[in-house]
């Protein structure tokens, strides 16, 4: 279970590593290569987008993205496929990460079911209100589990609703708007964690523009996993894009090993 991978890592004073992927961006085979190689490196999770044409909560990075694999004509079954057969030689936890609507059609039971046959173990879906609880329920009951998104401006009271869920996993939002921006308060974002930590045992990972050593260093110890997602999607739009997202993960992985 996904959780219990970050439960463990905490165990160990370790900090998780979870890259994010728009699927099939910036096409299917070099999506395909990026998923095994981050599997190779060691990744404790991969978000992986599910492309829609309205991602609000995303930067023009991610944004861009979205909208390049739809327009190479992504589908949802046919990549179905394609994840049951990554899952058949790696054995890397995987989430669907996106928005309500790529859930709903045509219902979140087929979706659900579908989803999990080919080898995701969970959702994220960005854009769920706390009060569907029957929908988070449904969720589970089909074996998957669930992400719940905590930002610095939710309330005490939302987050609690937001747990009383019974989510896996807390994404913690580290800014204020969409991701890929470049405005964190270092300190805030450990403040809040630290808040965050002691109202639940749940395990905690963290991202919205963390893209340097430097914000592993200053993150790693206040959270159980670090995500990086627009600095990855940016590598991919290189000539060399395997080679680019290693070289640029080399240095961030080095200070998550470093304890």
């Amino acid at each position: 279970m996904i959780s219990e991978r970050f439960k463990e890592l905490r165990k160990h004073n370790l900090t998780g590593f979870v890259p994010y992927l728009v699927a099939n961006y910036p096409n299917k085979d070099i999506f395909d290569e990026a998923l095994a190689a981050l599997s190779n490196m060691g990744a404790d999770l991969i978000e992986i987008g599910i492309p829609f044409t309205d991602p609000i909560a995303e930067g023009k990075t991610i944004e861009s993205a979205h909208h390049a694999s739809l327009k190479n004509g992504f589908n949802l079954t046919n990549f179905l496929n394609q994840i049951k057969n990554f899952k058949n030689r790696f054995d890397t936890h995987i989430v669907a990460m996106g928005y309500a609507n790529s859930f709903l059609n045509p219902s979140i039971e087929e979706v659900s079911q579908k989803s999990r046959e080919a080898g995701f173990d969970g959702f994220l879906i960005v854009d769920m209100p706390y009060e569907e609880t029957d929908t988070f329920k449904l969720i589970k009951g089909r074996d998957l589990e669930f992400i719940q998104l905590v930002a610095p401006t939710s309330t005490q009271e939302n987050i609690e609703r937001g747990l009383s869920n019974n989510p896996s996993l807390i994404y913690y939002i580290t800014q204020r708007g969409v991701t890929g921006a470049n405005n964190l308060d270092l300190t805030e974002v450990q403040n809040n964690l630290k808040d965050l930590q002691k109202i639940t045992n749940v395990p905690i990972i963290t991202g919205f523009g963390i893209k340097s050593s430097e914000h592993i260093k200053a993150f790693k110890d206040y959270t159980d996993g670090i995500v990086i997602g627009s600095a990855l999607i940016e590598c991919l739009a290189n000539s060399n894009p395997i080679k680019s997202m290693k070289d640029f993960l080399a240095p961030i992985l080095e200070e998550l090993k470093n304890e």
